[in-house]
C-alpha cells in the first residue's frame, strides 16, 4: 500500500489548467451605511425567479464599480452607494 507523506498533500498541482485568482479586497476606506430593501415577490403565474440583487454602479474618471446590493438582508453599503439607493427609494 502506497503512503503519502504531509507534503505531498499540501502541494499545489503545477499544471497549465490551475489557476488561482487573489482575494478581491475593497477599495472604498470610507464610512459605511446599513441599508435593507424588501424581497421582491416571484411572478407566480408563470414560475419566473425575480432577482433579489438591486444593481449599482458607480464610475467616475478612474473606474467604474458594480455593486450588488442583497434584497432581504441588512448590508452595509458604502456612502456613494446609499446616494444612488436613496434617491431610487425615496423611503429608504
Amino acid at each position: 500500500m502506497a503512503t503519502a507523506t504531509k507534503e505531498k498533500i499540501n502541494e499545489m498541482p503545477t499544471d497549465e489548467l490551475t489557476i488561482v485568482t487573489p482575494e478581491k479586497k475593497a477599495d472604498y476606506t470610507g464610512p459605511m451605511v446599513d441599508v435593507f430593501l424588501p424581497l421582491l415577490e416571484d411572478s407566480g403565474s408563470n414560475g419566473l425567479k425575480v432577482d433579489q440583487y438591486e444593481h449599482v454602479t458607480i464610475a467616475n474618471e478612474k473606474k467604474e464599480i458594480c455593486y450588488k446590493v442583497r434584497r432581504g438582508e441588512h448590508v452595509e453599503v458604502p456612502v456613494p452607494v446609499f446616494c444612488v439607493l436613496k434617491e431610487r427609494y425615496p423611503k429608504l
